[in-house]
């Protein structure tokens, strides 16, 4: 009978040894798991760190338009007084050069 039980211990063993075998792969699989979500987490905290800074940078930048369009504005107006002082100047100039000419008529 002894024969049976050392047949008994040796699949029991066996079965044993299988299933060490299988939670060996399982905690290997398990850190490995593990180490890949580590690096997505990383992978995602830097992509939210580059969209923040993305956006920080697209209202740097708006803001920084808008103060152009302001002093585009501002010089448009600018240029648009010039322009009528000059076209003033312009008409009174016309004006004396016309009585010059009438006075060397005289």
């Amino acid at each position: 009978m002894k024969k049976k039980t050392t047949k008994k211990v040796t699949k029991q063993d066996s079965k044993k040894s299988l299933l060490n075998d299988a939670v060996n792969d399982i905690n290997k699989e398990l850190n490995n798991l593990t180490k890949e979500k580590g690096s997505l987490k990383k992978q995602i905290s830097n992509l939210d760190s580059g969209v923040d800074n993305a956006r920080r940078l697209e209202e740097e930048l708006k803001k920084k338009i808008a103060r152009l369009l302001e002093r585009e504005a501002r010089l448009a107006k600018r240029k648009s007084m010039a322009q009528t002082k000059i076209d003033k100047l312009s008409d009174r100039l016309n004006k004396i050069n016309k009585i010059k000419g009438e006075i060397s008529d005289l």
